[in-house]
């Protein structure tokens, strides 16, 4: 399970006040494996010893992209592998967007490609979260999934963040994911989306379709979850990360897993 606290460098302002972001994510991070985080949520982070030695860290490289802009998909590097390195991270994240009608998506993937060269010959891992990038916003059918978590494969992303298929819950969402993870030879990671303000599961629980979420990932055979907004901004993120993380190993010892291959932990 690895926290997902990189939005608000793209503009996506998750909580205002900067203490009580920095205070609701470090809460979170006791229950989780590892953090993605851009450049200043990191340092504080580690500053304030909420990351300890067991958690793998992840710098967010590319931010440029604000959410909304008329240049997003020119998302261009804010940090460098090399800064991770010097840092002590113990690897990088990088955000591509495919957009088959933008020229841009020429320049990103050859980026990408630096990116993924320049992790290996310093010995950082490399979190890539490709996206078929559609009409303005992230396409979550199948189809769209695979053909970006693919791309980012074959250029020798080592572990995918793809995004949970839009698709019904249950036996269909379960086989999408199943599909996605069978596409890649690599650890696949399913990213959670924001806090939603209902539960159509759970008679107005907000959290309930985030835990019906993880079930059907988990039994589709995801090497876990990276998560943020859905627990960081839940009115108790200990509780909520603590949660989710359960939800997660119950998940993966129902489908019979002793722990993701890889790089990420279980």
């Amino acid at each position: 399970m690895i926290l997902a606290a990189d939005h608000r460098a793209r503009g996506v302002i998750t909580i205002e006040p900067y203490a009580t972001y920095v205070g609701a994510v470090a809460a979170a991070l006791a229950f989780c494996d590892g953090i993605l985080a851009s450049t200043q949520p990191l340092r504080d982070l580690a500053a304030s010893g909420a990351i300890e030695p067991r958690h793998r860290t992840y710098l967010s490289l590319n931010r440029t992209g604000l959410a909304g802009s008329a240049f997003e998909l020119d998302d261009r590097l804010v940090a460098t592998v090399e800064q991770a390195a010097s840092e002590g991270w113990t690897g990088v994240k990088h955000m591509t967007r495919i957009d088959m009608t933008d020229p841009l998506t020429a320049p990103a993937l050859e980026l990408l490609g630096q990116v993924l060269e320049r992790a290996r010959s310093l010995g950082l891992d490399a979190l890539v979260e490709p996206l078929s990038w559609r009409d303005g916003r992230v396409a979550r059918d199948t189809d769209s999934i695979v053909f970006a978590a693919i791309v980012a494969h074959d250029l020798g992303a080592p572990v995918v963040k793809a995004p949970v298929p839009d698709v019904s819950p249950g036996a269909a969402r379960v086989d999408a994911v199943a599909r996605i993870v069978s596409c890649v030879g690599v650890p696949v990671l399913f990213l959670g989306g924001p806090r939603r303000s209902t539960g159509a599961a759970g008679g107005g629980d907000p959290r309930a379709d985030a835990f019906d979420e993880i079930r059907d990932v988990m039994a589709g055979g995801a090497a876990g979850l990276a998560v943020g907004r859905v627990v960081y901004q839940d009115p108790d993120p200990a509780e909520m990360a603590r949660l989710v993380a359960e939800a997660v190993r119950a998940g993966a010892r129902a489908a019979g897993a002793t722990g993701p291959p890889g790089p990420v932990p279980a």
